[in-house]
């Protein structure tokens, strides 16, 4: 690869504080287009010109790739030529002109309300080997909407039960301070008695791994709820989406989920306006 390329990499890690999996995607993108431009007897930055970039969007598309995976790799160039400019490498943005395909409209999906109070309240968890820890741990993703990489590294040292806070690492290893009601408290007090270190661990002491954890949640959704994905990220959309139709103030959301900008949440408005509308189309007049 590219000099440049490895160069803007070690930025993205210790200047942007990206995570290993994120900087991985990056790489794996810009040396995707690389292959790109050397078919062409381009290297990588001869290559960033409106023309290769359109035919490598053009060549993506016909691969059958959906629009929002192609916006996320041009959006990978875009930030390496913006990287280059500030360099002094490139003068100008190559880039500049060129036009990304539409994207489909997104509406979020959630679990109703009432199939995870079911849930919570009339499975028998007690009759389960894990079902104390389970129960916890999906009463945590509901009612904190926290991402699945923040749960899994929680350490008891991050829940204050005087405060009835829990501290989180969210992207870019900012910290936030996340509220916890009354009975998720409960459950926390019990569950931490004599534990250090990690909040949910294996039951050899090890961290959980995150296919463990989403095999957890999708395992117990599935029996209460129809719902085409049943994952951790499903019950983050559940709470920001419960919360918005209960009256909470978008910013107070945001701040939760740790958005960094009120546009990724403003689209759980989008969601509760669709449901709106369906309901309405109900109306014996219309």
């Amino acid at each position: 690869m590219h000099a440049s390329a490895v160069d803007f990499l070690d930025y993205l890690a210790l200047n942007r504080r990206m995570s290993v999996h994120t900087v991985a995607a990056y790489e794996n993108d810009l040396q995707q287009f690389e292959t790109i431009c050397q078919k062409e007897g381009l290297t990588l930055l001869t290559g960033l010109n409106a023309m290769t970039v359109r035919g490598w969007m053009a060549e993506l598309m016909q691969s059958g790739l959906q629009a929002r995976t192609v916006h996320r790799k041009i959006s990978v160039l875009r930030s390496f030529t913006r990287y280059l400019r500030k360099q002094g490498i490139l003068k100008s943005d190559p880039l500049s002109k060129i036009s990304l395909p539409k994207m489909p409209k997104r509406i979020v999906q959630d679990i109703p309300a009432r199939d995870l109070q079911n849930m919570f309240t009339h499975f028998p968890w007690e009759e389960q080997e894990t079902g104390q820890r389970d129960r916890l741990l999906l009463l945590l993703f509901y009612s904190t909407g926290m991402r699945l990489s923040e749960l899994a590294a929680i350490h008891c040292g991050d829940v204050d039960l005087n405060r009835k806070t829990v501290q989180v690492t969210g992207k870019r290893n900012k910290q936030r301070l996340i509220p916890l009601h009354d009975e998720i408290m409960e459950g926390l007090r019990a569950w931490m008695q004599g534990r250090k270190g990690l909040l949910f661990a294996l039951e050899n002491g090890k961290p959980m791994y995150r296919m463990y954890i989403y095999r957890l949640v999708n395992q117990y959704l599935k029996l209460f709820s129809d719902a085409l994905k049943t994952s951790p990220h499903v019950l983050r959309h559940s709470f920001a989406t419960h919360m918005l139709n209960n009256g909470a103030q978008l910013m107070a959301i945001k701040e939760i989920l740790g958005h960094a900008s009120l546009a990724a949440t403003q689209v759980y408005t989008k969601n509760s306006f669709e449901k709106l509308k369906k309901i309405h189309a109900l109306h014996p007049r219309n």
